[in-house]
Parts: C-alpha cells; structure tokens; sequence
C-alpha cells in the first residue's frame, strides 16, 4: 500500500479527416467514417476507435476498441474474450432510488463527429425522461475528455448515471481510499485481490455514508443485470485505475459528482465473471432532479507508463480539477427548446 488553432475540417465522401490548419501543427486528431459510424483517433501515445452503430454486433451505441498505448504497444481495450461486446469505456446505467430506468450505452443516440471528437445526444424517452448528451474529446498526449450534461422533464430522487470501463487481459485494478475512516480524508492506494470477504459481488467505494446506503437501496437488483455491492472504505480520491506493467489506466470525476468508485477485484478470469470483467466505474450524481434543471460533469481517461505511482496519479488528477473547477456544474434550460 501506498499513501498518497483552430482545425480544419476536411470532408471526403462519407469520410472526414479533422486536421491542423496551419503548418507545424499536430498531426490529424480524429476521422469519421459515416458508413460503419466509427471515429478513429490517434494521438502522440494514445490510438483506438469509438464505434458507435448501435446495430452492429457489439449493439452499443458508444463502444471503445483497437485502443493501443502507442509506446508500449500494449493493447488496452478488452478486443477478445468475454468483454469484447463491452468495450473500453461507455455510460452504462441510468437509475433512480430503489430504481432502474434503462441502460443509455443500448439505447440509439444522434451523432455530430466534431474536430477532436464526438458528440452523443439522447432525447427524453417514455423510460428515461431526460435528455443526454454525453461528449468525447480526445486530447495530447493520451486523455480521453468526457462531458456529460443531464436535462430532467420529471422528478427523479437519487438520480443517477453509471459510467463503465472494461480492460483487456493482464490488467489488475487499484483505487484510492481513504486511509482513516473518520477524520479526514488522506488517499492511500490500494490493490483489490479476490478474498473470501468480498468474493461473488462488485467492490464500491463511497464518498460518504449517504453514498453507501444509495449504494444498497435496490436501485442494482433491476434491469438486465442484478449485482450487489462490498461497500469499501470511503475514496481518498474520485479515481480508480488498472495496470498492466508500467501502464496505467486512469478514470477519474469531479468529487462534488461522484458518490462512489468500483473497481473489479485480480482474480481466476477463468473461473470468476467478476475478476473477468476487469472493469471500473463512477457512479455519478445519485442526487433528486427536478424537471426543468440542467446538471453537468466531467470525468477523464488517462493512459500512459505511469507506472502505478500515487504521486503522479495526483498529480494528473490536481491537474483535472483545475482544468474543470470552473466550469458550471448546472445550467439555464431554454423552454421552448
């Protein structure tokens, strides 16, 4: 344990390449292929694909895979074997106290490819009265950038969207914790092995004790897939990480809009769906909306040989919440939009 400018667009077809306009630039960010609905992205040390036909075989509408860390060569998308359906990194459920409302990454959403990434819109539905937009942007040397905003046209206590991320074989999960319980809160880094204690249910997190108990309010006994919760200590930090070697990948959120961090314990994939799962999660918001509010948030995926050091997990994850901490976490909804 350890304690703790602008670019052109250039469209071709069915195809377009997002490249730099003016000389000595970077290289091309993205490029959209509107026929099979991919976006390519290749950064300095990052490359991968966000598929996002929801009626092909893996049947999401956001699905990461072929993603690489360019130095290593190290395959960090979960492309083969019983998580390749999944993908790197989606919004998985939407759900309400003691209730569940639908699984966004299944359900179709409008696409608007943009110069460094994609932009996910889903509109209200009988189910889930509210409207989704979720955003991707893909950032040097090795971020993925999510932006996700929530319009509510009905009540919903304890409203909540979970954020999943699923690794590919050889990776084995660590988050922060709080190093004391009560008192405040000093992040220690942990590793998750399977042990009797915890084994058959999905390791969380909390941020408080409130965000325990919404943790086991029945909101994950409906829908698809029916899991229960080992309520951990409370998070040191809204961050939770695998490793595979040197390289690590990061999934971290704003504190004030993540009420609990999950993470899948190392164990026999073989034998055991969890451990095969090798997967993270924010859970996000978990508070009442209103209809007619506006709420917004952030998280990051950062990739790269850091290694598995705390000090340079902190870093990165101080470095986020300066680039965030101003942004407005609400905003104004136009009526007659």
């Amino acid at each position: 344990m350890k304690t703790i400018n602008l670019l052109s667009l250039a469209l071709a077809g069915s195809a377009f390449i997002l490249a730099s306009s003016a000389p000595g630039q970077a290289a091309p960010v993205c490029s959209w292929d509107a026929a099979t609905k991919e976006l390519s992205f290749s950064l300095s040390r990052l490359s991968g694909v966000l598929n996002c036909d929801l009626s092909a075989a893996h049947g999401k509408s956001h699905h990461f895979s072929k993603v690489v860390h360019k130095p290593s060569n190290t395959l960090v998308s979960p492309d083969a074997g019983g998580m390749v359906k999944a993908g790197l990194l989606n919004y998985f459920r939407v759900l309400t106290t003691g209730g569940y409302l639908t699984e966004l990454r299944v359900e179709p959403a409008t696409l608007r490819p943009e110069k460094d990434g994609i932009t996910l819109i889903y509109e209200p539905t009988i189910r889930r009265q509210a409207r989704v937009t979720a955003q991707f942007t893909f950032r040097e040397p090795n971020i993925i950038d999510l932006d996700l905003r929530v319009e509510t046209l009905a009540s919903y206590p304890g409203f909540e969207i979970l954020l999943s991320a699923y690794m590919a074989p050889g990776f084995e999960s660590g988050a922060y914790v709080a190093k004391q319980e009560f008192g405040p809160t000093e992040p220690q880094q942990i590793r998750i092995q399977d042990q009797p204690m915890i084994h058959g249910v999905w390791p969380f997190f909390p941020r408080d004790e409130a965000g325990a108990h919404r943790l086991t309010d029945g909101r994950h006994q409906k829908g698809r897939y029916f899991w229960r919760m080992a309520i951990g200590r409370r998070y040191g930090l809204p961050l939770a990480f695998f490793s595979k070697g040197e390289v690590d990948v990061l999934l971290m959120g704003r504190p004030e809009d993540v009420y609990a961090v999950g993470a899948t314990y190392t164990g026999d994939a073989e034998t055991d769906s969890i451990a095969r799962h090798r997967s993270l999660y924010l859970s996000l918001f978990g508070e009442d909306f209103q209809p007619g509010e506006g709420r917004r948030t952030q998280m990051r995926m950062i990739i790269d040989d850091f290694g598995s050091d705390p000090m340079k997990h902190a870093e990165l994850y101080q470095t986020f919440l300066k680039e965030v901490g101003p942004i407005p976490r609400t905003f104004p909804i136009n009526p007659a939009e």
